[in-house]
């Protein structure tokens, strides 16, 4: 069950997307969480890589929003069934990753990733995830806990 695994604060600057997003979505994604001021689903990456598994247009709102970090889950893809929703790509987890380090992306929602239960909630105020170098990913999740917002 995913609801087990901790989530991490990544640099937003250090994951790897590996297929588009539709800008228009993702600014409005952005408009959500600035109002709402609450981060409420960890993009899930592969464990190794930072390749976005989940939240392309997470990953995309956070950086117009200049948030330093998010909220993420770790997987591997041992555990998380992919498939293409296109024709005419390869879709393996070696070609994911491989794609996202090249900055080689798909085309938006190209793949499809299944993961063994649905993705935690984590409500993660948007202000912890701007602080600049001052914090370092740790403080921010004792932060989160010390504030009761875990």
């Amino acid at each position: 069950m995913l609801c087990t695994v901790p989530v991490h604060f990544v640099r937003a600057d250090a994951i790897l997307p590996n297929e588009g997003h539709d800008p228009e979505h993702a600014a409005s994604l952005a408009e959500t969480i600035r109002r709402e001021q609450l981060w409420r689903i960890p993009i899930a990456l592969e464990r190794n890589s930072l390749a976005v598994m989940d939240g392309h247009h997470r990953l995309q709102a956070a950086l117009q929003l200049k948030l330093t970090h998010v909220p993420c889950l770790l997987l591997d893809y041992g555990d998380v069934e992919v498939t293409a929703t296109r024709e005419g790509y390869v879709v393996t987890p070696q070609e994911i990753v491989r794609r996202a380090k090249a900055q080689y992306l798909y085309p938006p929602k190209t793949t499809r990733h299944r993961f063994p239960s649905a993705l935690p909630t984590c409500n993660v105020s948007v202000w912890l995830l701007r602080r600049k170098s001052d914090l370092t990913a740790c403080q921010i999740a004792r932060m989160i806990t010390v504030l009761g917002l875990a």
